[in-house]
């Protein structure tokens, strides 16, 4: 695969990367390396310029645009919540039962801080979530995607703004929860590095190593 938004500027070159299915795979590499847009072009968010992304060995361009958010999640450092209830932000319309939303909840760290909130699941958190911290919002939005129980799990730094310990607790339970997903992490603390079954280093744009931590 190779990408560019801008035509004069290359931003990933000649990248090939297998992931097997049900694995944790780490994606690190320094600021502007092209991790991020590498993320963007999994969850098809992004075409490529040249190349094929495979998922199952079916290009993601054969899916039709409505197929593709049932079988990938992407959760971004900042996600959009809404002036809604917790329960309302996690399910976004998708009609599942209560238990499931805090079975996703608890995996995303989220359930212990949102039972202390006013009314619980069913509090109001106000426009772009503004009475939640920033590692809040994170945590909550890690719920949304799992709630959907996606075959891909993609997140791009989305827990930056907990702690390292939060974190790590947070990979360790999906990595031992009973979930259809691989799992795709652009990650820059060693704790949450070390968690992955596979790393991919990428630098410039392309990926230079692949193996374990």
């Amino acid at each position: 695969v190779t990408f560019a938004y801008d035509p004069s500027q290359m931003v990933l070159s000649d990248v090939v990367i297998d992931v097997p299915a049900g694995r944790t795979v780490a994606v690190v590499g320094p600021t502007g390396s092209g991790k991020s847009t590498l993320t963007l072009l999994l969850s098809r968010l992004w075409d490529p310029g040249t190349g094929r992304i495979h998922l199952d060995g079916r290009n993601l361009r054969d899916f039709a645009r409505y197929q593709l958010p049932r079988e990938i999640a992407y959760v971004a450092q900042s996600s959009f919540l809404f002036d809604d209830t917790v329960t309302g932000n996690i399910t976004m319309g998708l009609d599942v039962p209560q238990e499931q939303v805090i079975v996703a909840a608890r995996l995303a760290g989220a359930h212990d801080f949102i039972e202390e909130l006013s009314n619980g699941y069913g509090t109001r958190i106000g426009e772009r979530g503004a009475s939640l911290s920033g590692g809040q919002r994170q945590r909550v939005a890690l719920a949304r995607a799992l709630v959907r129980r996606p075959r891909v799990l993609i997140m791009d730094d989305a827990t930056s703004a907990v702690d390292p310990s939060v974190e790590a607790e947070i990979l360790r339970g999906l990595r031992a929860a009973e979930l259809p997903s691989t799992i795709v992490i652009v990650a820059y603390r060693p704790s949450s590095i070390r968690l992955a079954d596979e790393v991919i280093f990428v630098d410039d744009g392309r990926v230079v190593a692949q193996g374990d931590h």
